[in-house]
Formats: structure tokens, C-alpha cells, sequence
């Protein structure tokens, strides 16, 4: 359709100002002004104690965004909070001890090539998002997502518009309670309570980075809760209140690639979506099962308020 050239410019020129407004408010969050050159903090000393994070092997990184939770939000506020974590125990009978046997014997299984190990590597490898040089980011991901049902439903150029603002805000909000919640309770990782309580399995490892190279870390942050499981809560709640509750779809992210597994995947719902997001982090090794979630619950809270705001006149 031809646009007279009056309106283009007048329209070209309104972008500039809401851009502008948009840029100039958020430079008044210091703590989220330009805070991605100040990821780590050479000075943060987390704090001690047993069962507490710290830095992990086999990089042992600094903590990752450690005042994250500081930043000024869209619609999340203080009440988007998660229950307290499992007590630390060492005793095998513990709730804790059963759930770190969980990622222990999955990604066991998946080294071992017994069970159900295809599969579980399969999902494992699906949602990872972990190597900046083959991926996209956890929270990227879901931007990818939209992309293909804003493509799906061949939805207009308004409609487009809306979806990508409504996930872009729930994933600002998501990330920024997560990483307040992780810094509020600095639950260690799983590779450390196995290593650290588990009999001869001081060597275990996760399978986390799928780049073929045989390089496995541990994400430099607290475990409780899962940053993948709340951006894909939130990413969830937002495509259900926009496409449905009950919508399949087949996420082709990383179909074609060699490096991983990354044959597309087919869900009945955004919710299934989801949870099984979440749970991937348990064959890759990196979380708890508390940590998967809490995580999506926290994003699904936070992706309601989203869809409550008044998207349309």
C-alpha cells in the first residue's frame, strides 16, 4: 500500500520522539543504565555459609550481574517473589539430597547412553541457549519464538508490534526478579552439592554447552530460581493471553543445526512449552528441580500482570 510521503515522514519522525522518550527515561535507572558494562563486580564477595553459591568449577566466574534485582522494572514489583528454597542437608534422605540425585543420574544416563537418554539429550540440548557463539540467549530465545508465530499466524504489522512489546517487557521483568531472587537466597549449584556430598562423584560434570567441543561449565550465578524457567514462564503466560491456552505449535529455533541437537520440537500448548524449558536444565546438569519450578512460576505471575495492561483502546 502507498503512503503518502507527508505521513511516512510524520510517522518517521513520531518513532524518533517515542524512541527518544523511551531511551531517556530509562537512563534515569542507575542501576540499569548501561549496566551491560558492568556485568561482574570485582569487588562483590557473595556471601558464605554452607549450602551457599560461590564461585563454581570449573571456571569458577565471578558472580554474574549480582545487583540485577535493582533494576527498575515494567509491571513486576516486590510481590513477585519465590517460596523459600529446600533447607541444605546432607543427609541422603533429604528432599535436597533426592533432588540433586535427579540431575546426577540424568546427565549420567545421557554420558552413559542408558534409559531414556536420547530423549532427555535431546531436550537438553534443545533449550540450552548457553554458548554466545552458536545460540541465542535464555531470554533471546523467546524473542525467536514470537518471531515464528508472529510468521504462523501471519499477524499484521500492529498485532506484530504488540506481541514482540508485551514479550520484550514480561523478559525485562522476568530476568530482573530471577536475578533478585537468586541474590536473595544464593542457593549453591548442583555440581557442587554432588561433588561436595555425594560418595565418589567428586568428578561429575554437566553436559551444559552442546558445541561439540567437550567444554562444559556451570552458569556463574546463584542456582534458586532458573533463569530459563522464568523467562519461559513469562513468555508462556503472554503467548496464551494473546493465541490461546490450548495452541500447538513446532518450534524450528534450531532446525538444520549440526553442533547440538537441534531437531524441532512440537508442544500442545505454550504451557507444555514451558515446563519442559524448565526441566531441561535438569539432564544438562545445572539446576534443581525447585529451581525449574519456582522459576516458571515466577514467570507465569509476572506474564499476567503483562497481559492485564491495557495493550488496546
Amino acid at each position: 500500500m502507498d503512503v503518502p510521503n507527508a505521513v511516512y515522514v510524520r510517522s518517521q519522525d513520531f518513532g524518533r520522539l517515542v524512541a527518544d522518550a523511551v531511551f531517556n527515561w530509562s537512563r534515569t535507572d542507575k542501576d540499569g543504565d548501561g549496566a551491560f558494562l558492568r556485568t561482574s563486580d570485582p569487588n562483590y564477595v557473595p556471601p558464605g555459609g554452607v549450602g551457599k553459591w560461590k564461585p563454581t568449577f570449573p571456571d569458577f566466574s565471578p558472580a554474574l550481574l549480582p545487583y540485577w534485582g535493582k533494576v527498575r522494572t515494567f509491571v513486576a514489583d516486590a510481590t513477585d517473589v519465590c517460596p523459600e528454597p529446600l533447607a541444605y542437608s546432607t543427609d541422603p534422605n533429604s528432599e535436597i539430597y533426592k533432588q540433586a540425585l535427579e540431575p546426577f543420574n540424568l546427565v549420567n544416563q545421557i554420558k552413559a547412553g542408558t534409559g531414556n537418554a536420547t530423549t532427555e539429550h535431546w531436550i537438553a540440548d534443545f533449550w540450552s541457549d548457553d554458548c554466545a557463539t552458536l545460540t541465542f540467549t535464555p531470554a533471546g530465545r523467546f524473542i525467536a519464538v514470537a518471531t515464528q508465530l508472529i510468521e504462523k499466524e501471519d499477524l499484521s504489522l500492529g498485532e506484530a508490534v504488540e506481541l514482540y512489546a508485551r514479550v520484550g517487557m514480561g523478559l525485562a521483568d522476568a530476568g530482573i526478579r530471577a536475578w533478585h531472587q537468586k541474590y536473595t537466597y544464593n542457593y549453591l549449584r548442583p555440581i557442587d552439592y554432588i561433588r561436595q556430598v555425594m560418595p565418589n562423584a567428586n568428578n561429575w560434570n554437566s553436559v551444559m554447552c552442546p558445541d561439540g567441543s567437550g567444554r562444559y561449565f556451570t552458569p556463574p550465578f546463584p542456582a534458586y530460581p532458573s533463569g530459563h524457567a522464568t523467562f519461559g514462564g513469562v513468555a508462556a503466560e503472554i503467548f496464551s493471553g494473546v493465541l490461546g491456552e490450548n495452541y500447538q505449535f513446532t518450534d524450528r529455533c534450531h532446525e538444520g543445526r549440526t553442533e547440538f541437537i537441534g531437531k524441532p520440537r512440537t508442544f500442545t500448548s505454550f504451557r507444555q512449552m514451558a515446563e519442559e524449558n524448565a526441566y531441561s536444565r535438569l539432564p544438562i546438569g545445572v539446576h534443581f528441580r525447585m529451581d525449574a519450578t519456582s522459576g516458571v512460576s515466577l514467570g507465569y505471575g509476572i506474564g499476567k500482570k503483562v497481559n492485564k495492561l491495557p495493550w488496546r483502546k
